[in-house]
């Protein structure tokens, strides 16, 4: 997906966390048209006060949106990009891969590491 989102200068896209994260990632800017209620709600808001997006659902309103971000005179676009490579945790799976298997040895104390980066049961 990384490979399709650098390509491009923005993402517009609905407010599913995995295209968010990966959007910030990459460090573009995202237009929101849409989410899921209940489950995506606090994405919207994430990406508004973080000041990586903006939000609508109008089709024109989007349109007039996306125009001024490429306006050559506009800085929106660079300051979002920014912003989002900020907020962008490139590591953050395999920092939670990580934090779970300490916290799933420190309770298996039986279970070891091995070489191969599998675990085992101590004699």
């Amino acid at each position: 997906m990384s490979e399709y989102m650098t390509a491009c200068d923005c993402i517009i896209t609905k407010a599913g966390p995995g295209t968010i994260a990966e959007a910030l990632i990459c460090g573009r800017p995202i237009l929101l048209n849409g989410y899921i209620p209940c489950q995506e709600e606090g994405n919207v808001s994430y990406v508004l006060d973080n000041g990586v997006g903006a939000y609508s659902e109008d089709p024109s309103e989007i349109a007039n949106v996306v125009a001024r971000w490429f306006d050559t005179a506009s800085l929106d676009l660079q300051t979002m990009s920014a912003k989002a490579k900020l907020l962008g945790r490139p590591q953050a799976t395999f920092d939670i891969v990580r934090e779970l298997t300490g916290i799933f040895l420190l309770h298996s104390p039986s279970l070891v590491e091995t070489s191969d980066r599998r675990f085992q049961t101590t004699p």
